[in-house]
């Protein structure tokens, strides 16, 4: 093979690398999974733990709050990141105003999908209340607020395959979450969500980069000794 056409490979292999390198750093995912611990107001609670699974607390009215588990969502290591880590929805059934906080725990795990990966967990907490919702005359009405109970600090890490994954998440009121319609299930385009920042470090590139790497210096280093025999 000539001195051009291993700068040719050479510069293929290098860019593959970079190709992978990026899809390496997106290899990693995170999902939710949301239980309603307790509610005021005399509701029923319902909690689906499946992926993507809607846990409900429903009144008496049929007044119903609903959270939705985000299932396995990739992301991009590296870099901040505000996940959502569950979506909201508030569906008044009543004329009536209903009034009602609900608690919940939410378990965001880190995964690393690649073979003989592993997993981490962070776990958060919070109150979530609703005030005066009701269904009149085919119109929504009502207001929504969240607080996170135990905030997690920046300090808060957890190590998943050499990668140090940071999540913080803030006590102040309604920082974190987006306020939903009243009367929009979590399903649709108007429904709320919960969510945290997320950074991570040190997060180590799958098997696949790491081969295009040594592809990629193998034909810089056959490339040079190409020229000396020259």
């Amino acid at each position: 093979m000539n001195g051009k056409r291993f700068a040719l490979v050479a510069g293929l292999a290098l860019l593959g690398s970079l190709a992978v390198g990026d899809q390496a750093d997106a290899a990693y995912a995170y999902s939710t999974v949301l239980t309603i611990n307790s509610g005021t107001g005399g509701g029923a609670i319902v909690n689906n733990t499946a992926p993507g699974g809607i846990s409900t607390y429903t009144l008496a009215n049929g007044t119903q709050l609903q959270f939705q588990n985000v299932a396995a969502s990739p992301f991009i290591t590296g870099a901040p990141l505000t996940p959502n880590i569950a979506n909201v929805g508030i569906v008044p059934a009543s004329a009536t105003p209903s009034s009602f906080s609900v608690t919940y725990t939410d378990v965001i795990t880190i995964t690393n999908p690649t073979p003989g990966g592993s997993t981490g967990t962070f776990t958060v907490t919070g109150t979530l209340t609703a005030t005066n919702v009701a269904l009149s005359g085919g119109q929504f009405s009502g207001t929504t607020s969240n607080t996170f109970s135990s905030p997690l600090t920046p300090g808060a890490t957890i190590t998943v395959d050499g990668g140090t994954f940071t999540l913080f998440v803030s006590s102040s009121p309604d920082v974190g979450y987006a306020t939903p319609t009243i009367g929009s299930p979590v399903t649709s385009v108007s429904a709320g969500s919960l969510s945290a920042n997320l950074t991570s470090t040190n997060v180590v590139p799958e098997p696949a980069s790491v081969i295009m790497v040594g592809l990629g210096l193998v034909g810089v280093v056959g490339f040079g000794l190409r020229r000396r025999a020259a």
